[in-house]
């Protein structure tokens, strides 16, 4: 009888032992996982950051703030220019929000990955007068929208 329990014993320490193992290696193969995706993740802002760059290199005016200054006396017109500047901050906003998203709205890493307040304040016009009234109301959430507006007091 004793062998018998002995042998219980032992079963059980495997089994247990098994259990830990399979749980280790569970545990590490999600820490992996969740590492490539953020990964990933990362890439994808870096490539949609390149993508944002080069419009700006193609059209320079985008970031001039001699042609970004005058979005408020433009914003309604017909003129290509100010309909591709309004199309390119979208694209600027956007990628902001989705930055800010990767980081959980901290600022230092935002601020470590983008120039993020100098290109806020460079398109402050369009943010706080856009084509349609609500636009960024209706468009970002309330923590988004703090985000950016704390940049521009």
């Amino acid at each position: 009888m004793e062998i018998i329990s002995l042998i219980s014993i032992i079963i059980a320490a495997i089994g247990s032992t098994a259990a830990a193992i399979s749980a280790y290696h569970s545990a590490r193969s999600s820490k992996i996982t969740l590492e490539l995706y953020k990964k990933e993740k990362k890439e994808k802002l870096i490539d949609e950051l390149n993508k944002i760059l080069e419009i700006g290199i193609e059209y320079p005016y985008l970031e001039n703030k001699n042609f970004t200054n005058k979005w408020n006396e433009q914003k309604n017109s017909d003129n290509e220019n100010f309909i591709r500047y309004d199309m390119y901050c979208n694209l600027v906003y956007n990628f902001i929000h989705k930055t800010c998203n990767y980081y959980s709205y901290n600022k230092e890493f935002i601020e470590d990955f983008i120039d993020v307040k100098n290109w806020i304040r460079t398109h402050k016009q369009n943010w706080l007068n856009p084509v349609e009234e609500n636009e960024n109301i209706d468009g970002y959430d309330e923590e988004f929208r703090k985000f950016i507006n704390s940049y521009l007091i």
